[in-house]
């Protein structure tokens, strides 16, 4: 297994839950990395553990869903590295409720936080790696973006939109070196998730570590190729 020195990554959504355990993972394994989040304290807290642990990081606060915070995080570690290897989009909003009773701001905050940020990232990210001919992006999705489920009617088409866009966008760069990964995992340990949904069967829960793994084991081998870029991800129980 190759580690990831020399290699620059940013992880979306990097304070909490999924982001921060692929912030980490990625900085054991020698990678730089950018953790962006709008949360000041979180992010500064996942790079305070990365430097500890003997790797390099960096913090930017930054809201996915506006175009000018996605541009910057992207200029910061070209700044930092002068290059980017890596782009992993984990930043999202959920939402459990009937369909009848879901406003037009909610659905359009689900919109912005879960597809307008992917859009962004990925656009502001692809530059710099269309130019080196290399790159891995991994975007995050949901299971419930590929199956469905009762009362996430609004939830379930932002993440099947994610999906729609990365197997698109796999196919448009791939004859130009980057890569392109969507995880739609089930259900996982996450901050958001309990917040959702409290009551939660925690032994039905994917770790954040589990899934972080296959972000590693994707960036530590670039001649893997993906036949389909959505990688459904679930629980044996």
């Amino acid at each position: 297994m190759m580690d990831l020195t020399g290699h620059t990554a940013v992880v979306v959504g990097g304070g909490r839950g999924l982001g921060r355990e692929t912030a980490l993972a990625l900085g054991r394994v020698g990678a730089e990395v950018v953790v962006a989040a709008r949360t000041a304290s979180q992010i500064e807290a996942v790079v305070g553990e990365i430097d500890r642990s003997g790797g390099r990081a960096s913090a930017v606060v930054a809201d996915a869903s506006l175009e000018a915070d996605a541009e910057r995080v992207v200029a910061h570690a070209l700044d930092v590295s002068g290059r980017l290897d890596l782009l992993v989009v984990t930043s999202g909003a959920a939402l459990i409720k009937p369909l009848t009773e879901v406003t037009l701001a909610e659905w359009e905050h689900l919109f912005a936080m879960n597809t307008r940020a992917v859009f962004l990232a990925n656009r502001a990210a692809l530059r710099p790696m269309l130019a080196a001919g290399r790159g891995l992006i991994v975007n995050v999705a949901s299971r419930a973006g590929i199956t469905g489920a009762p009362k996430v009617a609004a939830y379930t088409a932002a993440k099947a939109a994610v999906i729609g866009f990365s197997r698109a966008l796999a196919l448009e760069v791939k004859p130009q070196g980057v890569r392109v990964a969507c995880l739609a995992p089930a259900p996982m340990d996450t901050p958001m998730r309990w917040a959702a949904t409290p009551d939660f069967d925690p032994a039905r829960l994917l770790s954040t570590a589990a899934v972080a793994d296959l972000v590693l084991y994707l960036a530590r081998h670039p001649e893997v190729t993906l036949e389909d870029p959505v990688v459904p991800v679930s629980i044996r129980l």
